[in-house]
């Protein structure tokens, strides 16, 4: 539905375009009003679609600011000063927006529940990109290292089975799983893209660190994590968890159970240059449990607040549920 909703809005957004052109070109700008009337909510649709689909927006950005460039270029050598005028504006403002969501801020909408209670389906969050380095703009290169992530942080990342190209031996790197973790990897897999998705964790363990899960309880270097109760309402237990520093609250199913949330020993050694991940929302969250590790260089960044929520497109935005993330 939203691939489709995309793709219709860019065209048609391409069309209004150069009825722009031609009514300013050919009528002296008779209709032009009525053309931008017309297309205002076109590039708010494209713009929704892009972040249901959890696509990639440095890409799109990137490439509006260089089209916007080309488009002000070939403007110059026409007669129509407000189109060199609007590109040019296009231009200057796209640069500006690329160059802080590169390396400042960016944007990012929570398309699923796995890190309920903290955060909500629908929330929209601003991602700390230079809290751990400068990132390649167009890539998930780091150009600048800064810091790494501490135990216990939100982390934005790409993981690899949400790129196409990628293999499980990236998850996996010394080739340690299981028909189980086969079978997930491949199952999960089929949702990727060519550049993957950003997805939001906690990061639980580093390189090195050994990782027991079991009958919903967590177990690090031999140490069972620290937890106290919040509340329970007969369906789900809300538990503060402490790792190192950092304190949060998970999210608990009493009645549910499954080979990844209950039973038998779970037990993982974080292999060099990867990270360990979880959801908050224990219980209905796919993380390192089922896909494996994140390479250290497919973080994209420290989600840092909310600043709106918008659940549906029909729906109002709103900003009641802003906050600072921990």
């Amino acid at each position: 539905m939203y691939e489709l909703l995309l793709i219709a809005s860019t065209i048609i957004i391409s069309i209004l375009f150069l009825a722009w052109v031609y009514s300013e070109k050919k009528l002296k700008g008779k209709f032009s009003k009525t053309i931008s009337t017309i297309s205002f909510p076109f590039p708010l649709i494209a713009l929704y679609a892009v972040f249901r689909l959890n696509i990639n927006f440095g890409y799109i950005l990137v490439g509006l600011t260089i089209i916007s460039l080309l488009i002000w270029i070939i403007s110059r050598q026409t007669d129509i000063s407000k189109l060199q005028k609007e590109a040019r504006s296009f231009f200057l403002i796209l640069f500006a927006i690329t160059i802080f969501r590169s390396f400042i801020y960016e944007p990012f909408q929570i398309p699923t529940e796995s890190m309920i209670p903290q955060i909500q389906v629908g929330d929209f969050l601003l991602v700390d990109k230079f809290s751990y380095g400068l990132k390649n703009p167009v890539g998930k290169s780091t150009l600048v290292n800064v810091t790494d992530p501490k135990i216990g942080e939100m982390v934005a990342f790409i993981p690899e089975h949400t790129i196409c190209s990628s293999s499980i031996q990236k998850a996996y790197p010394e080739s340690d799983f299981n028909n189980s973790q086969e079978y997930l990897w491949q199952r999960y897999s089929e949702a990727c893209t060519p550049l993957g998705l950003t997805f939001v964790k906690r990061l639980i363990a580093k390189e090195g660190d050994e990782v027991i899960y079991k009958n919903k309880e967590l177990i690090i270097n031999g140490k069972k994590v620290k937890r106290e109760f919040i509340s329970s309402d007969g369906e789900e237990i809300l538990i503060s968890e402490t790792i190192g520093e950092a304190s949060y609250s998970i999210r608990i199913l009493e009645n549910y159970r499954n080979q990844l949330t209950f039973g038998s020993e779970q037990k993982w050694i974080v292999p060099e240059g990867h990270y360990f991940v979880l959801g908050d929302n224990r219980d209905n969250s796919a993380d390192s449990r089922s896909w494996g590790f994140v390479p250290k260089q497919n973080v994209v960044g420290k989600p840092y607040l909310i600043w709106m929520h918008w659940e549906c497109l029909t729906c109002l935005p709103s900003f009641s549920k802003n906050k600072f993330l921990k």
